[in-house]
C-alpha cells in the first residue's frame, strides 16, 4: 500500500464518539465535519420500546434547523471564526462541516457543539417549512430529478428511496416541533456520530478540544433501530412520463445484491468499487458499443452511469437524453444483463481503466473536503480515500468476473420521458 499522506487515526470516546484524524500538514487548511448515522431513509424506527413512523424530510427538516441557536445562528458564528460551513443530508447520514485555516480550533469547538442541541419553535419549523418547500420546488421543476425520482420508484417500490430526502409540500406541512426533537433524540447520539477532520491540525489541541467538547462529553442515550423497507421486487414495465423538455430523456436502475445480501466494511468497498470499474469499461470510450451508439448520434455526452451505495441498498442509474428512447433502453438493458460477458470481452483494456481510476482518486488527495465529505463511516468499515486507492492497487479483472457473476440478477427499471 502506498502511503501517500500521513498515517490517520480512529480512535472512539467513551461516550461512543468515534473520531478520525487524517493529518496533511503540507496544507494551510484543515476541513471538519461531524456526521450522524441517520438519513432520509430513516423514517420507521423503534425507540425506547416504543414504534415509530416519520413524514418524508424530517432528517433534512432537522439538518436545516440545527443552525439555528437559542441565542444565535450557528453559521454566522463560524463565519465569525474564519471557517465556511455546510451540512447535507443523504438517504444514510446526516453531515455538518466546516473548511478553515489551519488548526483552528475554537471552529472546531463551535461545530462540536451546535450539532449537540436543539432550540425548536413552532413559528421557526412553520417558516423554515415554507423556505424547504422553495427546494422542493426547485426538484419538481427539474425533468432529471423527475426521472431520477421515478425511476427509483421502480427499482425499489414502497421504499423511502423513492420519495425525495426533502419530502413534499404536505409532508413538510406536517411536520411538528415533537417529529423533530424525537428524531434528535433518538439518532443524534454521540455513539451514533464520527468526527473527521483532515488538513493541517495540532493533534493535541485538537484531541482536547475533541474531549472537553460537547460531543466529547454528553453521555450517549439509546441510539434507535431503525427498521427496514420492505424489500419488493423491482418493476420492469416502462413507465411513460411527459415533462418539459426538447429531446426524451430515458432512466435504467437495476438493483445490486451480492449473495443475496450486501457485504459490508471494507468487502463492501471493494464490492462497490469492483462494480463501478467493470462499468467504467462497458459504459465507456474502450467499449465499441458504447462508441458505436454514441457515433450514431444515438446517445450524446449527457449519457451518465452511476453506482450508489449506502447503508442497507445499493444500485446502478443509467440516464440518458435520445432521440430513440426504445432503442436506448433495449441496448443497454441488454448490456446489464450480460455485464459480466461484456466485461469479459473487453478486459484487455481493463488496466487502462484501473489506471484512470487511481488517477482521479489520486487527485482527490488535493481536495480536503472531498476526502472528508466522501467518508461513509461504518458502511465501509471507516475506510478513507488511501484505502480506496489501495484496494483499486490491487483489483484484477479475475476478481471482477467473480463479483460480477456472483451478483444475483435483478431485472432492469425504466422510464422514457417525453416532451408534453
Amino acid at each position: 500500500m502506498h502511503q501517500f499522506t500521513e498515517m490517520g487515526e480512529h480512535i472512539t470516546l467513551t461516550n461512543g464518539l468515534r473520531v478520525h484524524l487524517l493529518p496533511r500538514s503540507d496544507f494551510h487548511q484543515m476541513v471538519a465535519m461531524l456526521m450522524v448515522n441517520y438519513g432520509g431513509r430513516d423514517r420507521k424506527f423503534t425507540w425506547r420500546g416504543q414504534l415509530y413512523q416519520q413524514p418524508a424530510g424530517v432528517a433534512h427538516f432537522l439538518e436545516h434547523r440545527l443552525f439555528s441557536q437559542a441565542e444565535y445562528d450557528a453559521l454566522d458564528r463560524l463565519s465569525e471564526l474564519g471557517a465556511e460551513a455546510n451540512a447535507f443530508t443523504s438517504q444514510s447520514r446526516t453531515a455538518y462541516y466546516m473548511t478553515s485555516l489551519a488548526n483552528n480550533q475554537s471552529a472546531l469547538k463551535e461545530l462540536l457543539t451546535f450539532t449537540q442541541d436543539t432550540f425548536l419553535t413552532v413559528s421557526d419549523v412553520q417558516r423554515e417549512a415554507e423556505i424547504i418547500g422553495q427546494e422542493v420546488d426547485m426538484y419538481a421543476d427539474n425533468p432529471d430529478s423527475q426521472v431520477y425520482r421515478r425511476l427509483l420508484q421502480q427499482v425499489y417500490p414502497a421504499d423511502p428511496l423513492g420519495e425525495e430526502i426533502l419530502g413534499s409540500h404536505v409532508d413538510l406541512k406536517g411536520i411538528t416541533v415533537a417529529d423533530l426533537q424525537l428524531a434528535f433524540d433518538a439518532f443524534y447520539q454521540p455513539n451514533n456520530m464520527d468526527v473527521v477532520i483532515a488538513g493541517a491540525f495540532d493533534r493535541s489541541e485538537t484531541l482536547l478540544t475533541i474531549n472537553n467538547s460537547l460531543a466529547g462529553t454528553r453521555p450517549h442515550g439509546p441510539v434507535a433501530e431503525i427498521v427496514a423497507p420492505i424489500n419488493l421486487p423491482s418493476l420492469v414495465d416502462t413507465v411513460p412520463l411527459t415533462l418539459p423538455i426538447n429531446r426524451s430523456k430515458v432512466g435504467l436502475g437495476m438493483r445490486y445484491q451480492l449473495d443475496a445480501n450486501l457485504p459490508t466494511g471494507r468487502a463492501a468497498l471493494k464490492a462497490a468499487i469492483a462494480v463501478s470499474l467493470a462499468t467504467d469499461l462497458v459504459f465507456g470510450e474502450f467499449s465499441p458499443t458504447y462508441m458505436d451508439w454514441y457515433n450514431s448520434g444515438l446517445i450524446d455526452d449527457d449519457f451518465t452511469v452511476d453506482f450508489e451505495w449506502e447503508r442497507g441498498f445499493a444500485f446502478m442509474t443509467i440516464l440518458a437524453d435520445t432521440n430513440e428512447p426504445e432503442t436506448v433502453i433495449r441496448l443497454v438493458r441488454n448490456e446489464l444483463q450480460q455485464l459480466s460477458t461484456r466485461f469479459e470481452t473487453l478486459q484487455a483494456d481493463f488496466e487502462l481503466v484501473k489506471k484512470d481510476a487511481i488517477g482521479r482518486a489520486v487527485n482527490r488527495l488535493n481536495y480536503l473536503e472531498g476526502t472528508v465529505t466522501y467518508f461513509e463511516g461504518e458502511t465501509f468499515g471507516a475506510t478513507i480515500l488511501e484505502d480506496e486507492i489501495d484496494i483499486l492497487e490491487q483489483l484484477t479483472a479475475t476478481d471482477i468476473v467473480t463479483y460480477l457473476k456472483n451478483i444475483r440478477k435483478n431485472p432492469v427499471s425504466s422510464v422514457i420521458a417525453r416532451k408534453n
